[in-house]
C-alpha cells in the first residue's frame, strides 16, 4: 500500500503503462530503524535490519531490502533518564547536560523541536535521504516503517520521540509514505490510545493488533488515509488492492474488538482511565522504578504506560536475544505471582 502511494505521488503510475518511457520496474527500498521488528512473514522480514530473526535458520531467503538507521535511544540509567545518540548521527561527544532529562515527560516536550539536537537530527536525516537518490535523481526510499516510541521484540528499546517526529516530517516533506507499526504500542499500551499521540504526528498507514481485542482473540487491522485509498482508484480491477487474507473481518474477532474498544474508553469498565478519557493513569511508581535502575545488576529501565522493561547487566556474549540469564529470575517472579516475559537479558 505504501509503495503504491509512493509511485502514485511521484508520477510513476500512468493510464498507459508505457506512457513516457519511464522504467516499469523501479528498485525501491524501505527506510527502517535497526532493532525494529515488523512481523515474521517473508515480506515483513525484508523490511528489517539483520537480527537473530533474519538469520539463516529463521529466514534463508533474507536480503534486507531497506536502508536501516541506527536510532538514538532513551532509558532510565542509574536514576536518570539519559539519551544515547549513535556515532553515525553525532561523531563528536555532546554536552552531557543535553543528554540527561529531569523527568521522562521532559523527553516528550515539543520545546525540544527547536533544540540543537533537533537540528542535528534534521541534518543527519536529510543527508541519509539525499544519499538514496537513484541515477535518474529520484529518491529510492519508497516508504518509512517504524514502531513508534517503543521497539518491542528487538529488546524493548525506547527511541527518542524527537528523532521519530523529525523522521516522520522529513519523509512527509519528500512524499515518502509513513507506516506506524502499532501492533505492540497501540490501544493504551503506552498510556495513550495510539503512540502517534506521543509523537504528535500522523502516519499514512497504521497497523494495530494484540490489544485491539483486549488480547482475547487474534485480530489485526490496517488503517490508511484517504490519500492512500485514492492511489488504488481506477477503472480497472487490476489497479485495486488485490491482496487479502482468508480470515479478513472474521465475526468473532470484530465483535471482540468493538466491545474491547468501548470498554477501554469507558471509565466504568476501565478504572485506570484518567479524567477526560485520553490517558491512562500512570501504572508504575516513579520512585520504585528509579530505585530499580540504581541496582548494580540492572543496566537500564523503561517504564511507560502499562509497559515496564528491565535490562539485566551482563557481559559480552551473555547479552542479546539468545541470552538465558533471565530464566531463573523469571521463574522466581512467577512463583511470587509476577509474570514477566524474557527477551534475552531483558524482562
Amino acid at each position: 500500500m505504501a509503495l503504491r502511494k509512493f509511485l502514485f505521488d511521484h508520477g510513476f503510475i500512468f493510464d498507459n503503462p508505457n506512457g513516457n518511457g519511464v522504467d516499469r520496474y523501479i528498485n525501491l527500498k524501505v527506510l527502517a530503524l535497526r532493532g525494529s521488528y515488523h512481523g515474521d512473514t517473508l515480506g515483513a522480514m525484508e523490511a528489517q535490519a539483520p537480527s537473530p530473526y533474519t538469520g539463516f535458520y529463521q529466514q534463508p531467503w533474507y536480503k534486507g531490502r531497506g536502508h536501516f538507521l541506527d536510532p538514538p535511544k532513551v532509558s532510565l540509567c542509574q536514576g536518570a533518564w539519559k539519551l544515547c545518540i549513535p556515532k553515525t548521527i553525532q561523531p563528536e561527544i555532546a554536552n552531557e547536560k543535553d543528554l540527561i532529562f529531569n523527568s521522562r515527560d521532559e523527553i516528550f516536550h515539543k520545546e525540544r523541536d527547536v533544540s540543537g539536537i533537533a537540528d542535528m537530527y534534521s541534518s543527519y536525516l536529510s543527508k541519509e535521504l539525499l544519499e538514496n537518490l537513484n541515477p535518474r535523481g529520484f529518491i529510492s526510499i519508497g516508504a518509512l516503517i517504524i514502531e513508534p516510541v517503543i521497539q518491542g521484540a528487538g529488546g524493548m528499546e525506547m527511541i527518542d520521540p524527537l528523532f521519530q517526529r523529525i523522521l516522520t516530517k522529513e519523509c512527509h516533506r519528500r512524499k515518502i509514505p509513513v507506516i506506524y507499526d502499532e501492533v505492540l504500542t497501540g490501544f493504551w499500551r503506552l498510556g495513550t490510545e495510539s503512540a502517534a499521540e506521543l509523537l504528535s504526528c500522523q502516519p499514512d498507514i497504521a497497523c494495530f493488533a494484540k490489544l485491539l481485542t483486549g488480547g482475547v482473540v487474534p485480530l489485526a487491522v490496517t488503517l490508511a488515509s484517504e490519500a492512500v485509498f485514492e492511489a488504488f482508484l481506477g477503472d480497472s480491477k487490476l489497479k485495486g488492492l488485490l491482496h487479502g487474507h482468508s480470515y479478513t473481518a472474521h465475526a468473532l474477532g470484530c465483535t471482540a474488538a468493538v466491545k474491547s474498544i468501548r470498554w477501554f474508553k469507558d471509565c466504568k469498565t476501565n478504572p485506570n482511565l484518567a479524567c477526560g478519557g485520553r490517558l491512562l493513569k500512570e501504572m508504575w511508581d516513579e520512585n520504585i522504578v528509579r530505585q530499580i535502575s540504581l541496582l548494580p545488576a540492572i543496566s537500564r529501565v523503561v517504564a511507560l504506560g502499562t509497559l515496564c522493561a528491565i535490562e539485566l547487566q551482563v557481559e559480552g556474549s551473555s547479552a542479546g536475544y539468545g541470552s538465558r540469564c533471565a530464566s531463573s529470575l523469571v521463574e522466581k517472579l512467577r512463583d511470587d505471582g509476577v509474570y514477566m516475559r524474557p527477551l534475552g537479558n531483558v524482562i
